[in-house]
């Protein structure tokens, strides 16, 4: 369809002579007469400019302009304002009202004709603005129900993962305390498989928690708690493995920090640079956990194994990103480090790769909170 103007004068004779005028350029004129009748059709006739005459008796141009600039959804359609008055305040009460263009009396038909043809494209672009907008919003409706699912799919999976897993462990741990006097044959891949079951274990809870925590309101359970214990829990539940590796298992000395956290992230945060410090710590290597107060809570996990390439110490916080020089079937999913990035950036910290002195590769993890007058210093 042709493009649609609305003409609005009280003066009928005005509104032939516009007819007169834009006829011949082939735009479809609707007549409004005077600017009461103008916002009473408004809606029904949508058009794509507003010619519209300033001294009106009933409502004047800039109300009407006024009126129009306020509608929720047409509110930026090109607004001609028609006058015979030349004088700067006129002018600026027009243009403080949002009007687009004026028009002086006697109208030359030629500056008409181009000034309509320059606003005629501008609404044209804001219209195929408009669709984009519409268009993306429900791209990314879309976009969020499948990440929902996605989410949700996570979940049901790791669910129905965790039961039969935890069931293989329990089994697994009883055959390796009942082998009898020939156990000594079977304890070692008993204990292998008791470590890949473990390491299943961790990548399905990962997993979970990482899909978690890229939701937009991720619901923790932020609390006071003491590091020490939690530090010490972690520690016992790794201390077996170190011991059949033969890696020494440092303990932190007592810190006497407090902080603000929720327990079960920051634990899994612990679990998985223990772990990893573990899988890549050669036997008489060690791996040492340490914790301090330092313009917030420091907690930094080192260990003897492979130095980290300063251009991996970014990249290796990444999601499914494995160390260069990994292999494919290690047994590591690649979003461990992910999760401990996620979670401590959830408790508005920061987790790093630093220099250490006398260790090969150290993760630093700072954390905000309260910290008791008893904190140790980080050697």
């Amino acid at each position: 369809m042709p493009p649609c103007l609305l003409l609005v004068d009280d003066d009928p004779r005005n509104l032939l002579a516009l007819d007169a005028l834009l006829q011949p350029v082939g735009h479809r004129l609707v007549h409004a007469h005077g600017g009461a009748q103008a916002l009473a059709i408004f809606d029904q006739v949508r058009p794509d400019v507003v010619l519209c005459d300033l001294a009106m008796p009933d409502v004047d141009g800039i109300e009407v302009l006024r009126r129009i600039r306020e509608h929720p959804r047409l509110g930026h359609t090109p607004f001609v304002l028609v006058t015979a008055h030349v004088d700067r305040e006129y002018r600026l009460r027009a243009l403080r009202a949002g009007a687009d263009e004026f028009i002086e009396k006697p109208i030359d038909e030629a500056v008409l004709t181009a000034r309509l043809r320059t606003l005629l494209r501008l609404k044209e672009s804001r219209d195929a603005l408009d669709r984009a907008h519409a268009e993306l919003t429900v791209r990314h409706a879309t976009l969020q129900q499948l990440q929902r699912e996605q989410r949700e799919l996570t979940e049901f999976i790791v669910h129905d993962l965790k039961a039969p897993l935890s069931a293989a462990r329990t089994t697994i741990e009883w055959i390796g305390e009942n082998l009898g006097p020939a156990g000594h044959v079977l304890a070692g891949p008993v204990a292998d498989v008791m470590l890949a079951t473990d390491r299943v274990t961790t990548m399905v809870e990962d997993l979970l928690w990482a899909s978690r925590l890229e939701q937009p309101h991720f619901p923790m359970s932020k609390r006071a708690l003491e590091l020490d214990p939690l530090l010490d829990e972690v520690i016992d539940r790794y201390a077996r493995r170190a011991e059949q590796k033969a890696v020494r298992l440092l303990r932190p000395r007592p810190s006497h920090v407090r902080l603000a956290g929720d327990p079960r992230l920051l634990q899994r945060v612990l679990e998985n640079l223990i772990d990893n410090s573990l899988r890549y710590t050669p036997a008489a290597g060690r791996v040492c956990v340490d914790a301090a107060a330092r313009r917030g809570v420091e907690i930094r996990v080192s260990n003897d194994g492979p130095s980290i390439p300063a251009g991996e110490r970014v990249r290796i916080f990444e999601k499914f990103v494995r160390g260069a020089s990994e292999r494919p079937h290690a047994g590591n999913a690649g979003l461990g480090l992910y999760f401990c990035k996620r979670a401590v950036q959830a408790h508005d910290g920061d987790i790093e790769v630093v220099d250490v002195p006398g260790w090969s590769t150290s993760f630093r993890i700072w954390l905000p909170g309260s910290v008791g007058d008893r904190a140790s210093a980080v050697d």
